[in-house]
């Protein structure tokens, strides 16, 4: 069962605001087109590390959500339909979803995050709101990321110490 607490506010920006805000408004218009083909995407990874950190000095470069990995075939159709440009990965189970120099990426839940708890958080970042993992979830994320991932141990530990210290 999922539990989906209450809504927390964001209307700070990290360092690349330009950039920050051109992601929301792609990342809207691609959850929108979700909404109208019934999927929710968690966010996870740095958007949420950001909302939870208040660090105006972190850089989002881009944006992680968590979706069930049946939902990738209609994903990919509407993204087809609509001339989104994208690059799946079977291999990694992700769906990365380009506009220029902006990416959203779609991982599957079961694959990278299965035993992820079902309990979310909406996030307001100045009007635009998503259903995101919660503070602990995202501390174990960060914890795992840091044992297991080959790209960015020592980056993903960081991650984790910072939002160990929130209460």
């Amino acid at each position: 069962m999922e539990k989906t607490r209450k809504q927390m506010k964001i209307k700070i920006y990290p360092k690349n605001k330009k950039h920050f805000i051109e992601l929301l408004h792609f990342s809207k218009e691609i959850l929108d087109l979700y909404k109208k083909i019934k999927i929710i995407p968690i966010a996870y990874g740095g958007l949420v590390f950001f909302a939870y950190v208040k660090d105006k000095k972190i850089i989002v470069n881009d944006l992680d959500f968590l979706v069930p990995e049946n939902s990738f075939k209609k994903i990919i159709k509407v993204l087809k339909k609509k001339k989104i440009k994208y690059n799946y990965l079977p291999k990694w189970h992700i769906i990365q979803i380009f506009n220029g120099n902006l990416k959203v990426e779609m991982d599957s839940i079961e694959y990278w995050q299965k035993d992820l708890p079902r309990s979310f958080k909406n996030i307001d970042f100045n009007g635009f709101i998503i259903k995101a993992v919660n503070l602990n979830s995202l501390r174990n994320i960060y914890k795992k990321a840091s044992q297991v991932s080959k790209d960015n141990p020592q980056g993903n530990n960081r991650k984790y110490k910072m939002l160990k210290k929130i209460k």
